[in-house]
C-alpha cells in the first residue's frame, strides 16, 4: 500500500501512543527521545533484582524528575492520566518493575508501591525467584503459593500482573490464577524466532482468553535471527498475532535500552554484556552479544511514527493502527487499575 507522509503524521499525532517497556527512560533526559517520537506514555523499568530500599530510592529520583520536568511529564496511575497527558502533550510516565523481587516475600509491601505509583509488576526475570521460573531457568516449575497470593494481591490492589521474561508453566499458572487481564509487556512469537524470550502459540490464545495484551519487542535477538532486522520483521510478529488471535491483543514494548547501539558505544555494551552472564541474568544461548541494532526505521524511540507508516503499508486500517499503538493497553489498564 502506498502511504503518504501526511496520512501517517495525521495518524500518528492522533494516536495515543503507548510503550509498555523502556528501560532506557531511566537514564539521564533520554525520556526526550519518546516525546520527539510522539509517544504518550513510557514505562521505564523502575526496579528489577532491586531490594526495597534500593527500588523505593529509585522511584524517589524519578518522582523528584517528574517534578523537575513538570511540563513536560506526568505520572501515570489511572487510565484518566493517559487522556491528559495526550491532551497536554506530556510524556506519561508508568512505573514497571521487571521483576518481583522488591516485593521481599512481604506481600503488604504491594500496598506501598501502588500507593507510590507502581501500576505493573512483571514476575520474573529469566531466572527462579520465590513467585516462579523464569524464561531461561534450568527447570519448569509453575506457580509458587506465594506468587497465587502476590497475584490475588496485585488484583486486589490494581497492579497489572506482566508475565514476561517467565517460564512457561509460570505464565499458565498466572493466567490462570489471575481474576483480571494480565500482559506480555514485551515479548515475540516463538514461531517466528525460537527464543526462550518468547512466547508459544498456547501462551498468546491463553492470554487472549484472558482478554490481554501482547507487547511485540524490538531487541533484535527476539525478532529474527537475521543479522540485520527491519521493521518488517517486527510486524510479521503483529500479522502473526493478529491472524492467531485478533488485533485487540496486540501492543508495542520496545525495550530500549541504555546497551543498544546508537546509544552506548561498542565498548561499553560489551562490559555491560560480559557483566550479566557473569550474573547469571543472561546466558549467552538467548543474548548474543553486542552490537544490539533495533529493527531499521524505529532503531531509537524518536523513530516512533515510522512504526505507524510501517503498519499502514503493511494493510492495517487505521483503526487497527490506534489499537496496536495505545488503546488496546488502555484497554486492560482500565479493566486492572483502579480509579
Amino acid at each position: 500500500m502506498n502511504i503518504n507522509d501526511k496520512e501517517y503524521v495525521q495518524l500518528h499525532q492522533k494516536a495515543i501512543v503507548i510503550d509498555a517497556t523502556s528501560p532506557l527512560g531511566n537514564v539521564d533526559d533520554y525520556f526526550e527521545l519518546w516525546l520527539k517520537g510522539g509517544v504518550t506514555v513510557m514505562a521505564p523499568t523502575v526496579a528489577v533484582d532491586n531490594s526495597c530500599r534500593e527500588t523505593m530510592s529509585n522511584i524517589a529520583t524519578w518522582l523528584k524528575r517528574i517534578e523537575k520536568y513538570s511540563d513536560k511529564l506526568l505520572l501515570i496511575s489511572t487510565a484518566n492520566d493517559i487522556y491528559k497527558a495526550k491532551k497536554e502533550g506530556k510524556l506519561g510516565i508508568l512505573f514497571h518493575f521487571q521483576n518481583s523481587l522488591p516485593i521481599e516475600r512481604e506481600l503488604n509491601i504491594l500496598s506501598v508501591y501502588h500507593k507510590l505509583g507502581v501500576r505493573a509488576i512483571q514476575l520474573c526475570y529469566n531466572v527462579k525467584n520465590f513467585i516462579g521460573d523464569g524464561c531461561d531457568e534450568r527447570t519448569n516449575s509453575g506457580l509458587s503459593e506465594f506468587g497465587v497470593k502476590a497475584i490475588k494481591e496485585m488484583n486486589r490492589l490494581g497492579i497489572l500482573v506482566d508475565i514476561t521474561h517467565t517460564g512457561y508453566e509460570t505464565t499458565m499458572d498466572a493466567i490462570k490464577a489471575s481474576e483480571k487481564p494480565l500482559i506480555f509487556s514485551h515479548s515475540n512469537v516463538y514461531n517466528l524466532c525460537p527464543s526462550p524470550r518468547n512466547i508459544k502459540d498456547d501462551q498468546i490464545k491463553a492470554i487472549a482468553e484472558k482478554d490481554g495484551v501482547i507487547g511485540v519487542v524490538g531487541f533484535p535477538a527476539f525478532v529474527s535471527s537475521k543479522a540485520k532486522v527491519t521493521v518488517d520483521d517486527l510486524i510479521d510478529h503483529i500479522d502473526y498475532i493478529k491472524n492467531l488471535v485478533g488485533v485487540k491483543h496486540i501492543g508495542i514494548g520496545m525495550d530500549y535500552w541504555e546497551g543498544m547501539d546508537r546509544i552506548a558505544p561498542i565498548e561499553e555494551s560489551q562490559k555491560l554484556y560480559d557483566s550479566l552472564i557473569s550474573a547469571g541474568k543472561w546466558t549467552k544461548n538467548v543474548y548474543p552479544p553486542p552490537p544490539w541494532t533495533f529493527p531499521t526505521s524505529v532503531e531509537d524511540p524518536s523513530k516512533f511514527s515510522n512504526l505507524t507508516r510501517a503498519l499502514l503499508k503493511r494493510g492495517y486500517s487505521e483503526e487497527e493502527v490506534l489499537l496496536i499503538l495505545g488503546e488496546n493497553f488502555i484497554r486492560v489498564y482500565k479493566e486492572v487499575w483502579k480509579p
